[in-house]
């Protein structure tokens, strides 16, 4: 039998998950660009069926493999070992999420606008709090904070062109 040490061991390999991700998105770069530009709509909608159908593979996978882990007898340790070794929640989550980003579509000047801008910045505000900050504190909360003022900025002031003008 496979040790629960093992399950968990691989479950939780940052560099694993990695390699395993950017295989998946080099081979769905390599199928969409192998396609003739006409056929890349339906093909990026074929794409996106098969990356759910690996995030429902993986998932089921991985439930059967921390069962195996567990000797097929404790269904209990099998859903802790599930939950813990988190790559194995990660990876399907990533693929359904690629596979919804696959299918929208998205207009440039809808990205490229302040309020959006501002909103990314946000969004990574928590984020380098925690990664810049378990290796360096200080560092992090600073980087937090001019993400976080320029979040504000970004996302309260009106594009240019836009602001209204007394008369």
């Amino acid at each position: 039998m496979l040790p629960t040490s093992v399950f968990l061991t691989v479950t939780r390999d940052p560099d694993l998950f990695m390699v395993g991700s950017l295989a998946v998105l080099l081979g769905v770069m390599i199928e969409v660009n192998g396609t003739d530009p006409a056929g890349r709509r339906a093909k990026l909608a074929s794409v996106a069926g098969t990356l759910q159908s690996i995030a429902i593979a993986s998932i089921v996978i991985g439930l059967l493999s921390a069962w195996y882990a567990n000797g097929f007898t404790d269904l209990g340790g099998a859903a802790s070992d599930f939950i813990v070794g988190r790559y194995i929640l990660v990876f399907p989550a990533m693929m359904v999420l690629l596979s919804y980003l696959l299918i929208i579509k998205l207009r440039t000047e809808s990205i490229l606008n302040r309020p959006f801008a501002g909103l990314v910045a946000l969004l990574l505000v928590p984020a380098s709090v925690y990664e810049i900050g378990k290796r360096n504190t200080p560092l992090g909360i600073g980087i937090a904070f001019v993400l976080l003022v320029v979040g504000i900025y970004l996302y309260l002031t009106p594009k240019k062109g836009t602001q209204e003008t007394e008369e």
